[in-house]
């Protein structure tokens, strides 16, 4: 199998952008920019950073202070044109895919007018993939009573899903998500089950053929997305054994780096 697979920089958030990338590169042609922190591409120098490697890209939208379906108008137009600056980098450097996150409410009774908001904040963020020539796609999220997106139930307006294999497990819902007809992108991961742990492959409780034969019949980019590098080689590690058991699934560094 000739898996398009990056690694996050989520696993170097204590690194510049320019550390990370470079450790990225001794692992794979492709990196997932979290737009955070050290990481922002709203900082200039990132966007020279990240231009001067010749990796692919795809970047994972901002998340902290970020609620694309705020029923109060000026924090959902805010979350919207933030977002509308991180695509702008995105595709400044060439990134292949943007990623976003679908927001939440605190309180059951604003779900209704939330969802409404929501979609909205979709509508507009969709005219941006035709303008900008960059793929964008909603995330799906883990277990919880305030976020949106824990099951396949949304109208994503024209964009793509990233499904999170780990926040599905945490809902039950990860064989749903993999028949879903937008899916784009894929985060590996693991976790018990129980909350969103973001372990190495293989050390929690999540069947991954399933998820390596969707890649694989679907020709779909995934992204490594752990929270250190040790547990990113486990990761590969653990990808590398099952190329073992499972021919037909063969993962060398070279397919790693296609």
């Amino acid at each position: 199998m000739d898996m398009k697979l990056g690694i996050s920089t989520w696993a170097y958030l204590d690194h510049s952008l320019d550390q990370a990338l470079e450790r990225i590169t001794l692992l794979s042609n492709r990196a997932e920019i979290l737009c955070e922190g050290r990481h922002s591409l709203f900082r200039s120098e990132n966007l020279d950073i990240a231009s001067s490697y010749s990796l692919k890209y795809s970047i994972h939208g901002p998340i902290a202070d970020i609620n694309i379906a705020s029923i109060y108008h000026e924090f959902r137009e805010a979350s919207v044109n933030l977002h509308r600056r991180a695509i702008a980098a995105s595709a400044a450097i060439g990134a292949e895919l943007y990623i976003i996150h679908p927001g939440y409410t605190p309180w059951s009774f604003c779900w209704g007018d939330a969802l409404i908001c929501l979609y909205q904040s979709l509508s507009e963020l969709a005219f941006l993939q035709d303008e900008l020539g960059i793929a964008l796609a909603v995330e799906n999220m883990p277990k919880s009573e305030w976020l949106f997106f824990k099951k396949p139930d949304l109208d994503l307006h024209g964009l793509g899903l990233v499904l999170d294999i780990g926040h599905a497990h945490t809902c039950g819902t990860l064989h749903e998500f993999l028949d879903h007809p937008d899916l784009k992108h894929i985060h590996l991961h693991d976790n018990s089950g129980e909350g969103d742990e973001h372990l190495a492959l293989g050390q929690g409780g999540i069947d991954l053929l399933p998820v390596l034969k969707r890649i694989e019949e679907g020709d779909l980019t995934a992204t490594l997305e752990q929270k250190s590098e040790r547990a990113v080689i486990e990761s590969l590690e653990a990808l590398n054994r099952m190329q073992k058991s499972k021919p037909p699934l063969l993962l060398s560094q070279q397919q790693i780096r296609s």
